[in-house]
């Protein structure tokens, strides 16, 4: 009877401090193949080219929902290794989704946009996601919801066979606005004009940070974590204003140390957009882009940015450099309470702008 008991006690104390699941690992499955067979129901022929998810972190029932992944690949053939399972950053723990695109012909992005839930899957669409010129996207809003600039700009990035650094920033940055794509040219110039010998290594001070800091910290391997990346909040369009020069298009500063007690140089770069070389390329005629009441400018901006990949230089540029001689000199651009821009461009009466 002791036993018994102590047996009972056990068993109590585990139903208490172990939470239990509802779903089990078949049941998860299943409810993934349920969500892929709808989805091709869905998607006449059946096709499906890509899949966009949260899969990876995602939970339902406080289980983990990463099966998914093999689930969707193996139902449909989609493949992490091809660039067609795509797995979009999310907060952890949210409830799983997954869109399921297929692309008959170029013009076409028609995409279903399944949630999955333990009663089964609950699907929206399908519609053509395909991006042009003036495409409204108010009925993208209307059915995909708050995924609706994430999942539209990321498809059409895929199809516009986008290079796979930005793809995997824009990933980590949970959409392909183009000011992550911008990223890309301030990588690849930082690699080609800075390149590193043994023992030296980069740190990227956000000043002004974008977008495109997302897809640097990925591309660079650069994390504040390893002291590689530090951001200070500066508005990106505003021009830092000296007595003796006014710098605009600021792009951020690099710096490359000489090792971890060595000293190293740094460059203050600017990015330009090519607005008037986009508008040629768009057919626009507007002065000045309205990114919030526009999102298709962010998908055309990416195409054109597509078709100038290997000419970096044509955005980015250094404004002005200097040697640091010191270890403490690379400090004095970073540490708590620095103005790496007064530093290294000299000072601008006007900032901080009062409010």
């Amino acid at each position: 009877m002791k036993h018994l008991s102590l047996y009972l006690i056990l068993t109590l104390w585990l139903v208490w401090v172990v939470p239990s699941s509802g779903i089990c690992g078949p049941d998860m499955e299943k409810m993934g193949m349920d969500a892929v067979a709808a989805a091709k129901k869905a998607l006449s022929p059946g096709q499906i080219d890509v899949c966009l998810t949260n899969a990876g972190s995602a939970l339902l029932d406080n289980q983990s929902c990463g099966i998914l992944l093999d689930v969707f690949s193996g139902e449909s053939g989609v493949s992490l290794g091809q660039g067609s399972l795509l797995t979009v950053h999310r907060a952890w723990g949210e409830p799983p989704w997954a869109a399921f695109v297929s692309q008959p012909s170029p013009k076409e992005l028609n995409m279903v946009l399944v949630r999955i839930t333990a009663q089964g899957p609950d699907l929206k669409g399908p519609l053509n996601v395909w991006v042009d010129k003036e495409t409204d996207f108010t009925p993208f809003y209307e059915i995909l919801g708050k995924e609706a600039f994430s999942l539209v700009t990321l498809a059409n990035g895929w199809a516009d066979k986008v290079p796979p650094q930005v793809l995997f920033g824009s990933l980590f940055h949970d959409h392909l606005c183009c000011g992550v794509f911008t990223g890309y040219f301030t990588s690849r110039y930082i690699l080609e004009q800075f390149p590193l010998t043994e023992g030296q290594g980069y740190i990227y001070i956000g000043t002004p940070a974008w977008c495109q800091d997302d897809l640097i910290m990925n591309m660079l391997n650069l994390t504040p974590g390893k002291h590689g990346y530090v951001t200070m909040a500066y508005p990106w369009s505003r021009p830092w204003k000296t007595a003796d020069a006014v710098y605009n298009n600021l792009g951020g500063i690099v710096v490359r140390k000489d090792g971890p007690a060595g000293g190293g140089t740094a460059w203050v770069l600017s990015f330009d957009w090519q607005w008037d070389k986009f508008q040629k390329f768009a057919g626009l005629s507007q002065d000045k882009p309205d990114w919030k009441n526009d999102p298709w400018l962010h998908v055309m901006y990416n195409r054109f940015f597509t078709r100038h990949l290997d000419r970096p230089s044509e955005f980015v540029s250094v404004i002005k450099s200097r040697k640091l001689e010191t270890k403490e000199e690379v400090d004095t651009l970073v540490r708590l309470g620095a103005n790496p821009l007064e530093i290294l461009l000299g000072k601008d009466s006007s900032w901080p702008e009062s409010h």
